[in-house]
């Protein structure tokens, strides 16, 4: 249905922040009709994307927001290079994934390309919606000017063609319906488009954490290595040992570079969604991440995907829009008018000269028709179809994606609680022991080694939690984490 006078303070009150939110961010790129302002395709309705085929129903006619925007002749156009800004790359500054999303969303091409193709899915509307053009003709009869029989004979006639009522505004639902599933499809984007700056920003950090355990343990081993170097002088060892030390550096240094490339890839990522050159310098990454978050309960979220998950309101836009074309293949059963105006000078009695009649067309081949009509009502049962294997889809990836974020803070708190403090007391036992003769060298390197795996194991862990959490906000629509108590 449309919105209308008092409706409309209503409709804009059942609104929530988050879709304003996405819609102020989507309607900053403006939308205009014949040079002044026009009603952009705003957000449907919920129960529209929420659900069983009955929600759809009964809510896929409802719009839940309506702005009004100006469009700005010249968008801006992004640089070449667009580097993070000078503040956050002076010295001791730290890269903050949430404002690396924030300007990566706000200078991507992918969004500006979906928010276009809604701009212009938008302009529809009144194309569909507008008459046609007025037809206007003359014609004269060359022989009768100039002759001194007949007065001078010509033609003026003016028509208007009018579609059978209520054909037009159908038509601009559908255009409407397809606005508003552009929308949705762009709003779909921002959220692909934040979950790979976030999985890009975890692998950054992971691989700068790396390089500082690596760097960290090359430390340890060169110690152990002095140590060593001491008691081979002192002849309480052989010079194996020695040997062995120098073995695991070289192979920690192979170790480096491998780390070393991995995080060039990670930063030329991040460049490349903030349109900068690959190669560019950014901030680190923090050193800890927060691990420990209160989770909002499953059926919850599920829930909140269901209700708002941009994909299914534009799915069930799409609906709307083939039930609108179910109706429109109705009214074709009906004639089209065009009334006529002429005045024709070929009849030389003044009374019969003005003219007024219409024409229309007879809709005598029922068999096109009803074929049309049979078509439009098999893309409404694919699109439903479509919605419900979708609404099926992301339940069950809600609950998934859930259950292993659960496994990631589970398995972070056996590494912070047990696994590390163990290996942190079991290499400081060995140095012990190694001092004091009990234990030879390899099994001290062994000692290292395992705590360097481990602590890698732990930062591979941290990184794996906070990408599972990005795919599940990515898949909710929304922040996965339970506000905290007095927010």
């Amino acid at each position: 249905m449309r919105v209308h006078g008092g409706d409309l303070r209503g409709v804009l009150l059942r609104t929530s922040p988050r879709r304003w939110a996405l819609g102020l961010a989507l309607a900053t790129a403006g939308c205009q009709v014949g040079g002044a302002t026009s009603v952009g395709i705003a957000q449907e309705d919920s129960a529209a994307a929420s659900g069983s085929a009955a929600a759809v129903d009964a809510g896929v006619d409802r719009v839940t927001a309506v702005a009004f925007v100006e469009d700005r002749a010249n968008d801006p156009q992004p640089a070449e290079a667009v580097p993070l800004p000078a503040a956050t790359t002076q010295a001791g500054e730290q890269l903050d994934v949430e404002a690396l999303v924030e300007q990566v969303l706000a200078i991507n091409p992918d969004i500006r390309s979906a928010a276009a193709a809604w701009r212009a899915a938008a302009q529809r509307y009144p194309q569909q919606v507008a008459l046609d053009d007025p037809m206007f003709g003359f014609m004269l009869g060359p022989g009768s000017w100039g002759n001194d029989e007949v007065e001078d004979a010509y033609t003026l006639e003016a028509s208007q063609k009018i579609p059978w009522p209520g054909k037009r505004y159908i038509r601009g639902d559908i255009a409407r319906a397809e606005a508003n599933a552009a929308y949705f499809e762009a709003g779909e984007q921002r959220l692909r488009i934040a979950e790979a700056t976030r999985l890009a920003f975890y692998q950054y950090f992971l691989s700068h954490r790396q390089l500082a355990v690596l760097s960290e343990s090359t430390g340890l081993l060169q110690d152990f290595r002095e140590i060593a170097v001491s008691r081979y002088e002192a002849s309480a060892v052989e010079q194996q040992d020695v040997l062995l030390a120098d073995l695991e550096l070289a192979e920690l240094k192979r170790r480096q570079l491998e780390l070393t490339r991995q995080e060039g890839v990670a930063r030329a990522r991040i460049n490349t969604l903030l349109l900068a050159p690959p190669d560019g310098a950014l901030p680190a990454p923090p050193d800890t991440l927060p691990a420990d978050e209160t989770l909002i309960a499953a059926d919850e979220l599920r829930a909140i995907a269901l209700a708002q998950r941009p994909d299914l309101a534009a799915q069930a836009a799409r609906i709307r829009s083939e039930r609108y074309a179910v109706e429109l293949a109705y009214k074709e059963f009906y004639p089209d008018l065009e009334v006529v105006a002429r005045y024709d000078a070929f009849w030389q009695e003044q009374p019969l000269r003005p003219m007024v009649g219409m024409n229309l067309n007879v809709p005598l081949n029922k068999r096109k028709r009803f074929a049309a009509a049979s078509e439009a009502r098999a893309r409404v049962a694919k699109e439903q179809a479509d919605f419900d294997a979708k609404t099926v889809e992301i339940a069950y990836e809600v609950e998934q994606t859930y259950r292993r974020v659960e496994e990631s803070q589970q398995t972070l708190n056996v590494y912070r609680t047990s696994i590390l403090p163990t290996a942190r007391h079991s290499i400081d036992a060995a140095r012990a022991s190694y001092l004091a003769g009990r234990l030879d060298f390899l099994r001290l390197i062994e000692s290292q080694r395992q705590l360097l795996s481990l602590q890698d194991e732990y930062y591979g862990a941290v990184a794996e939690y906070r990408q599972r959490l990005a795919e599940l906000e990515r898949l909710v629509g929304a922040s996965p984490i339970a506000a905290a108590a007095g927010e």
